[in-house]
């Protein structure tokens, strides 16, 4: 289970979204009358809070058109997630966490950069049809428990499961020096290349390009046959990836400077060196190692403490009630 908002396909008001923190029941309605189909450390979950959670991590649009087994697998894995996230849920309230004001707000914000573009375009390219599906799909009173419920996984996992974790200077080394291939560059280097298939028209553009070098990509994107032509011929490279009599050309150019014509069994070629590939000293990409461990370290805690309160946890499915073949192995069967 990764931590991350579901992305939903209708803003949501801010009175129905800060409603939310009122109710004491944030895993649904005391009104919901559809079958009990988990237990889950001997609170009862019922269909109709499935089929909420299926319907936010599907983003309303998945069709059904899958086969019966596909279908039965996909909801099996939504089903052992939804299990999990109600474990954290129930981990936060025995807490006493819940979401702020702030937090929704900043939670209602981003899912609108994240959905307006999106919903647009999908509204536009069938005439508006999308958004009056999405809206149908999942009532703004779902989506308002949901967001809820997922802000209150995300907050219990920020104070209690990783408010300790730290990347030390010795880790961020340590990494940037095991990759140092990485970092520390393999003499890559970027060319202009022009390909023909004769040596006179090679020639000729040879010609050209030295009387005017800054025309080079000109010349590429107008005579050069090679797949890089549109883009004027612009590629990397690393040491090693040509053929040694291409990269023989290259390797002594100066940065500017044109390869002579060069034969190959794919035609004619000239280079034009632009850039050689420097390595990223540490400083530069410090932060970005620091971030990809802390990500790392917080998903690698994660993981673990969702495995061990899964382990720990008392599970009842009562698998004749979900309405779809359970090929999962959460609890034993009622």
């Amino acid at each position: 289970m990764r931590i991350k908002l579901s992305v939903f396909a209708i803003l949501l008001l801010s009175g129905l979204l800060l409603s939310c923190r009122s109710s004491k029941t944030p895993g649904g309605s005391a009104d919901d009358k559809s079958p009990v189909i988990v237990e889950i450390n001997g609170t009862p979950e019922r269909q109709a809070a499935f089929e909420r959670f299926m319907k936010a991590r599907l983003s309303d649009f998945v069709q059904n058109t899958q086969s019966q087994a596909d279908n039965d697998q996909l909801r099996s894995r939504l089903f052992d997630e939804f299990v999990q996230r109600q474990l954290i849920v129930q981990e936060a309230m025995k807490k006493n966490i819940e979401p702020t004001d702030d937090e929704i707000r900043n939670a209602l914000e981003a899912q609108h950069k994240q959905t307006s573009g999106g919903n647009a375009a999908a509204a536009g390219a069938s005439g508006g049809e999308g958004a009056a599906q999405n809206e149908a799909t999942l009532e703004s009173s779902e989506r308002r428990v949901e967001i809820f419920n997922d802000l209150l996984s995300l907050k219990f996992y920020k104070t209690e499961v990783l408010k300790d974790v730290q990347v030390t200077p010795q880790e961020v080394e340590a990494y940037y020096n095991k990759n140092s291939e990485q970092y520390q560059g393999k003499n890559g280097f970027y060319v202009r290349e022009i390909r023909v298939h004769e040596d006179a028209d090679a020639q000729k553009l040879y010609r050209q390009a030295l009387a005017k070098p800054q025309d080079f990509a000109v010349l590429a994107k107008e005579h050069s046959e090679a797949p890089t032509a549109a883009n004027g011929g612009l590629i990397y490279y690393e040491a090693q990836q040509l053929p040694p009599a291409l990269e023989q050309a290259i390797t002594p150019l100066k940065v500017g400077s044109i390869s002579r014509v060069v034969k190959s069994s794919y035609g004619f070629h000239l280079f034009k060196l632009e850039q050689r590939a420097e390595p990223l000293p540490l400083e530069k990409v410090r932060k970005e190692i620091e971030d990809k461990l802390l990500s790392e370290k917080n998903q690698s805690l994660i993981d673990d403490f969702n495995k061990r309160v899964l382990g720990e946890a008392k599970i009842v499915v009562h698998r004749e009630k979900l309405g779809f073949n359970y090929t999962g192995s959460l609890g034993p069967k009622s």
